[in-house]
């Protein structure tokens, strides 16, 4: 069956009509040759309150009903319309969608906007990117959330907020069918280097009185109370799919959305500014939005079994840098990445002949961007440490059964003008060696045009190895796309720890991935594991220690994302070789099942004293191998909490089961279990898991056989 058969889209009478088995939606040509959205609903909903089952925009007023674009009561407008649809891809590494194209031009005006819609099959909601003749700058649409004074001085009745959407812009602000709504705004924080907390939510409760609500932020969450029927409630996410605010400020409009009440109801508005723009729908509150925003970035970035969610090796973890990078010690490394299990082992800054600020023999002698004006060679092998060039290293790896990755950094100069030089030396890495996996550093993204180049390298490149080149895109320092910039096309390298600076601790990684993975997809990830026998005494007797786990506990940490052994192969000890290599043969079995389910975090926020974890669903039949049974997997962890067992509830939103055969213990200590639930928790399909573990700072991995 075509994947593509239930997603449509239609153009009749100056209202477009797209969807798919999930949602739909409507939008209707104005005669400024903007759209105004009609209707979003998404399908199946059933729930009762202001939302209408799923409705969430309120219908027109008759007075807000104005001629459209090749309607019949249109003929005084000199807008007219040009619409296609069909299957397509905007980025190599998307899966496929329905892409629909509207443009509306008015000759008269010399003036034209153009509506690009992706409809995928599996997503509630589509993505929508505008663009158009008008120059739209930040002053033009910095009025539209200009908030009143708090002067003190009262007024007869609640007064209208006209700030919060006005016409500015190429989207019209959109009134919600329900007042009393929750929105959340979620903030996110890359430059890793220099925080540790990644995540933060506000929350309001909508309310006449409240100010206009401006938010400068990259998800938002809209969530109607009156849905929830026990199991969550209702609710959209609108994800712009552009860089971190801090990045943007300077050529952003002043607020990214904004919320207000006019007139008694309640308006939303969306200033998107060029970047596309995804509402996606929901059930089931939390969860279920992480459950969709998980979908959405599958639909983003195709998962392929054998390219995506790998296991990479990267020496600088172990900062010996660019100095211990040679022929010879790379040869020991792909040796030992055999043995451990390593599937890729990644040369950082070192193996390229100019010298960066992080491999010069003196700081100062080093370049950190105009790379290529500081040496036209910069990127052939080093002629010292790779006398032979990358060969021998390459043809080592094949004959061990591992690939090999390479560190790049982009010229970012002149707002990264070198995009196609850059694109054209791996590409030729790629064709000359077979490398596929590329790590990008250095990156600074300090104008509109330079993140527009550096999309158009990443596309350049990714198109014409027909998406096998994959990207670990570095978020740890600098402007850089991180979490929503660019999600087609590789992982997020997360973080730099390291037991010499004292600042790894496995409970802090393991926060980080659980907070991050109630948005970001943790297949996404690129989360490190170090050897715990080095730096022992530079911890002291902190009992959150690297050392004070066992071995395995540090790479369970990054089973649920796409593990960075990061340190030197060939200087592990070999009692934790032979503690690291059954786990991650476990894990390398089940990683397809476990990464195509619907991850959800469960148990307590981690904070080393914690009961934590993650549950994954996975509907077997999307698998590549196997029997297409449905599967339940729980990855939990006893962090230095005092009881040995916790019971741990189990998201509504997952699918409710007749049959679950015994549990099978896959790695780790101890025992699992789905409890019967009480009568209140059986009526809105929970479950409840009851773990066991006997000894703190343990970990156990465990699956179902369930049917539905």
């Amino acid at each position: 069956m075509n994947p593509l058969s239930s997603c449509f889209a239609r153009w009749d009478a100056g209202v477009l009509t797209i969807g798919n088995a999930l949602f739909t939606e409507s939008w209707q040509s104005e005669n400024d040759g903007r759209l105004r959205l009609l209707s979003f609903q998404r399908k199946g909903a059933t729930g009762a309150g202001g939302g209408g089952g799923g409705k969430w925009i309120a219908p027109a007023k008759v007075s807000e009903k104005t001629d459209t674009p090749d309607a019949p009561n249109a003929a005084t407008s000199s807008w007219r319309a040009q619409f296609t649809s069909a299957p397509g891809r905007v980025c190599a590494c998307e899966t496929e969608a329905l892409l629909a194209a509207l443009r509306l031009e008015n000759s008269d005006a010399n003036a034209w906007r153009s509506y690009q819609f992706q409809i995928f099959p599996n997503v509630a909601g589509a993505v929508m990117q505008v663009s158009s003749s008008e120059a739209q700058t930040k002053a033009e649409e910095a009025s539209s959330v200009a908030e009143p004074k708090a002067d003190g001085i009262e007024a007869d009745g609640v007064a209208s907020h006209k700030g919060a959407g006005t016409e500015a812009g190429n989207l019209t602000p959109v009134t919600l069918r329900s007042s009393h709504v929750l929105v959340r705004d979620v903030q996110f924080m890359d430059q890793t280097d220099h925080y540790s907390n990644f995540t933060a939510v506000r929350e309001w409760m909508m309310h006449p009185s409240e100010r206009p609500l401006a938010l400068k932020t990259n998800l938002v969450l809209v969530e109607d109370p009156a849905t929830d029927m026990g199991a969550g409630a209702e609710g959209f996410c609108w994800v712009l799919l552009a860089p971190l605010r801090h990045v943007r400020d300077a050529w952003s409009a002043a607020a990214d959305f904004s919320f207000a009440f006019h007139n008694g109801a309640l308006t939303a508005s969306s200033f998107p500014g060029g970047y596309a723009l995804a509402r996606v729908a929901y059930t089931g509150g939390q969860a279920g939005a992480t459950a969709a925003l998980h979908e959405f970035q599958r639909a983003l970035h195709e998962w392929i079994p054998g390219r995506d969610g790998i296991l990479l090796s990267n020496t600088w973890g172990d900062r010996g840098r660019g100095d211990r990078i040679s022929e010879a010690f790379m040869l020991e490394e792909i040796a030992a990445a055999r043995t451990l299990g390593v599937e890729v082992v990644q040369l950082d800054d070192g193996w390229e002949k100019g010298a960066t600020s992080n491999t010069a023999a003196q700081r100062n002698q080093g370049v950190w961007n105009g790379f290529w004006a500081a040496d036209p060679e910069f990127w052939k092998p080093h002629p010292v440490r790779f006398p032979r060039g990358l060969e021998p290293v390459i043809q080592a790896a094949r004959e061990a059964g591992v690939r090999i990755g390479l560190w790049y950094a982009p010229d970012s100069s002149n707002n990264m003008k070198n995009w196609e030089r850059d694109a054209a030396q791996i590409l030729y890495l790629w064709r000359t060696h077979g490398v596929e996996h590329f790590k990008l550093d250095a990156m600074k993204l300090h104008s509109r045009e330079s993140e527009e180049r550096m999309n158009a390298f990443c596309e350049r490149v990714q198109q014409e190895s027909g998406g096998r080149i994959l990207f670990d895109f570095d978020a740890t320092a600098e402007h850089r796309t991180t979490y929503w910039g660019r999600v087609p096309g590789g992982t997020l390298f997360l973080e730099n720890r390291y037991t010499d600076w004292g600042n790894y601790h496995p409970h802090q990684t393991l926060r980080a991935v659980w907070s991050l993975s109630s948005w970001v997809l943790p297949s996404r990830l690129r989360l490190e594991f170090l050897n715990p026998s080095r730096n022992v005494e530079r911890y002291g007797d902190d009992p959150l220690r690297p050392s004070a786990y066992p071995a395995e506990y540090l790479f369970a940490v990054t089973m649920v994302a796409s593990p960075l052994a990061w340190f030197e192969n060939s200087k592990i000890p070999a009692d934790v070789v032979r503690a690291w290599a059954p786990l991650i043969a476990v894990w390398k079995e089940h990683r397809e099942a476990f990464h195509h389910g619907q991850v959800l975090p469960v148990g307590a926020a981690p904070n080393g004293f914690s009961w934590t974890g993650f549950v994954s669903w996975c509907d077997g039949s999307a698998l590549s191998q196997g029997d297409g049974g449905d599967w339940l997997y729980a990855l939990v962890f006893r962090e230095l909490a005092p009881a040995g067992e916790a019971r741990i509830a189990l998201p509504a939103t997952l699918p409710a089961w007749e049959t679950v055969a015994a549990p099978e213990t896959l790695a780790g200590q101890g025992s699992a279990e789905l409890a019967g639930a009480d009568q209140d928790e059986a009526r809105c399909g929970r479950r409840t898991l009851v773990v066991r573990i006997a000894d703190k700072q343990r970990f156990v991995l465990v699956r179902w056989r369930v049917a539905l």
